[in-house]
């Protein structure tokens, strides 16, 4: 029968307190204590297994004194945690741990590790030098791999921090990928979207009443204002996504006809890309092992789709819509102009 793990955390909760005030009591008044002031009830044997789990599990610095017998911590800076746990939440605790990891630098992620950290069972490099627990060789077998993302200059983190929660209208000097130079902007911040190794702003611009997102690392004579706006209904980015490509889309929904195979047919089969999906047979068009397929959905991520349909080089091609087969051909018609010019090697004899 599975062990109720709350009960558990109480006990060890409870036994740490007692052995932090420093009394060195024995186990027996230890018990005592636990059920006439913890109202805690339990017998010698849970006593002394609850004493080898922290242990063994939380590295408690427990020992026990040679003349009184009475429980001390050898350290005494050392508390427990204050988030317990069973082991499959612990292997949950460090797997969020590891995917924290990923969006390092910048003080949104060292405020959100000291929470976690200070709530968490298991860690590899603890900030908070009062809580030590043991490293398991086994935290390594599960990891997430992303994006390098570009550190984030502390002041703009806090000024935006501070701009989402008080909904504050914000000034900023921005360089986009379509324009040269600075541009000043003036937006409603709505939400921070972490993409493939980049943060970006999800917000209104005031001036052109359209959402719009902006990389921070791209964001220059960042300014908080006085002037306070409602953050509507709708905001969520989430929401006006049609599609699994990232963080970019428009207002246009477009529906999309796209020919796969080889890896790449193997590979959008096991995901949902956007809107009324459906992947068929291609029979016109089977590729060189005959798995072709044709992946059709609905969505307003034109610009993505664009670069995701490229990237597959020879396992994929547009065949709807038409906005699409252009870019594809234009792009095409460049690669093959830099290798008829014999650019970066390429071999035109």
């Amino acid at each position: 029968m599975a062990v109720d793990f709350t009960e558990r955390a109480k006990r060890y909760q409870a036994i740490d307190e007692i052995i932090a005030s420093g009394r060195m009591l024995k186990w027996n008044q230890i018990i005592a204590e636990l059920g006439e002031k913890y109202g805690i009830k339990t017998s010698r044997t849970s006593f002394f297994r609850d004493i080898e789990d922290l242990q063994e599990k939380y590295a408690a610095p427990i020992d026990t004194d040679f003349e009184t017998s009475g429980y001390f911590y050898t350290d005494p800076q050392y508390r427990l945690p204050r988030f317990y746990t069973d082991e499959n939440a612990a292997k949950a605790a460090r797997l969020l741990k590891n995917l924290l990891d990923m969006v390092r630098n910048n003080p949104l992620y060292d405020e959100a590790r000291e929470v976690f950290e200070s709530l968490s069972v298991e860690s590899r490099d603890l900030s908070l030098e009062r809580i030590r627990i043991k490293k398991k060789p086994e935290d390594d077998r599960i990891i997430f791999v992303g994006a390098p993302n570009k550190k984030i200059p502390a002041e703009t983190w806090r000024i935006i921090s501070r701009a989402l929660y008080e909904n504050r209208v914000i000034t900023f000097e921005y360089k986009s990928l379509t324009s040269p130079g600075l541009r000043g902007r003036r937006v409603q911040p709505w939400q921070l979207i972490f993409d493939d190794g980049n943060w970006n702003l999800h917000a209104l611009d005031v001036v052109k009443n359209a959402r719009r997102r902006y990389s921070l690392s791209e964001i220059k004579n960042l300014k908080i204002t006085n002037e306070v706006f409602t953050l509507p209904k709708d905001y969520d980015f989430r929401n006006m996504t049609a599609g699994s490509f990232g963080c970019m889309c428009h207002d246009e929904h477009l529906d999309y006809k796209i020919h796969l195979h080889g890896y790449a047919a193997r590979f959008a089969k096991n995901r949902v890309w956007g809107e009324c999906q459906t992947i068929t047979e291609d029979t016109t068009h089977p590729g060189p092992d005959g798995d072709g397929v044709i992946l059709s959905f609905r969505s307003n991520q034109l610009e993505s789709i664009e670069h995701w349909v490229w990237k597959w080089a020879d396992e994929a091609w547009p065949i709807e819509p038409q906005v699409l087969v252009d870019d594809w051909n234009g792009r095409l018609g460049r690669v093959n102009e830099i290798a008829r010019l014999g650019v970066c090697g390429a071999d035109v004899s």
